[in-house]
């Protein structure tokens, strides 16, 4: 299933929902349309209340074509039933439809959408990230940290590191690569391919929503961040730094200056993505935790994933996704959504 994103897309979803994610922007269906998953603009609110939402669909082999709502927001119960009505109804043959909604925890939420048949299911987005408010501001986004960000902030500062927008193309994304893939042999953290990274920074970049940002010590690029805006929304979408200079905090103020540019631009909050959940005793992802963490007060926990089935498929999808996400991923060092 596919369809035309309407210039007017990004507009329509801006006024509807509550939190407008990327995901449910004309660049992310722009991205995306290039690989497996393909785009497909839907109306599922009510008229006195419409639900812009873009569904992404991808056939599973042998089983059928699953369809994917990511980072949907604005949502109250009872708006339930009727979003249930309408993935329904424009189901198109897919044998099960997935929501992944960008709204905190909400328990009544949760009980409605299990109340009109949808079932619990695997995320595939993060569900734990720490949220940096900067609707009044940077001071008062500092003023919020924890002691510890400010302190290793005013650290990067005295020695001398320099934090500079850069280039999406040409040596600054292979230096921002090189970042990353340094990253990713330390902490055993998974990232995309380089082209994927590429073609995701360009697309964003070339709709006036993304930026990367590299810092530099003595000319020495040791710290980057790709970060992505929507709305009055950011997110920081992709990073990386060298592991020999964790001493210059590099990473620390390279967040503050992009929270800095982030409140001139009237961004209003800035999602630092993924962390593991507060209470996990688990040591794997830590260190993701505490750097994150100390920039704002709290973590906030996003709602779980539901899947609404369309045919008996869906159980059995819904019972061996984890499975299957885990084979494609080591047949293909791929992600498979």
């Amino acid at each position: 299933m596919t369809g035309t994103i309407a210039p007017e897309w990004d507009e329509r979803v801006l006024a509807a929902h509550s939190v407008p994610h990327f995901m449910q922007s004309r660049a992310w269906a722009s991205i995306r349309s290039g690989g497996p998953w393909q785009p497909a603009p839907l109306d599922l609110g009510a008229a006195d209340r419409p639900m812009p939402v873009l569904a992404f669909t991808r056939t599973v082999a042998g089983v059928g074509a699953l369809r994917h709502l990511p980072r949907i927001s604005g949502l109250a119960p009872e708006d339930v039933p009727g979003l249930t009505a309408a993935v329904a109804a424009s189901a198109d043959g897919a044998f099960a439809t997935k929501v992944e909604v960008y709204q905190p925890r909400d328990r009544a939420l949760e009980q409605a959408f299990l109340d009109q048949g949808w079932r619990p299911t695997r995320a595939s987005q993060y569900r734990y990230a720490v949220v940096v408010d900067l609707a009044d501001g940077p001071e008062g986004a500092l003023a919020r940290m924890k002691k510890r960000a400010r302190a290793e902030i005013r650290v990067g500062e005295r020695n001398g590191v320099v934090v500079d927008r850069a280039d999406v193309d040409g040596s600054d994304a292979e230096e921002m690569l090189g970042l990353v893939r340094a990253t990713e042999e330390r902490s055993g953290a998974f990232f995309r391919s380089d082209d994927y990274l590429r073609r995701v920074w360009a697309g964003f970049a070339a709709h006036g929503q993304g930026a990367l940002y590299l810092a530099r010590h003595d000319g020495r690029v040791v710290s980057g961040a790709f970060v992505v805006t929507f709305g009055r929304s950011a997110w920081y979408k992709d990073g990386g730094s060298l592991r020999d200079a964790p001493q210059l905090m590099a990473s620390r103020l390279l967040h503050w200056r992009v929270m800095q540019d982030l409140a001139a631009a009237g961004i209003d909050r800035y999602d630092l993505g993924h962390v593991p959940p507060p209470d996990t005793g688990h040591p794997a992802g830590r260190g993701l935790l505490i750097f994150k963490g100390a920039f704002a007060p709290d973590v906030t926990e996003y709602l779980p994933a539901f899947l609404l089935p369309h045919t008996p498929a869906a159980e059995a999808w819904r019972a061996g996704e984890a499975a299957f996400i885990a084979d494609h991923r080591e047949r293909t060092g791929d992600y498979w959504y």
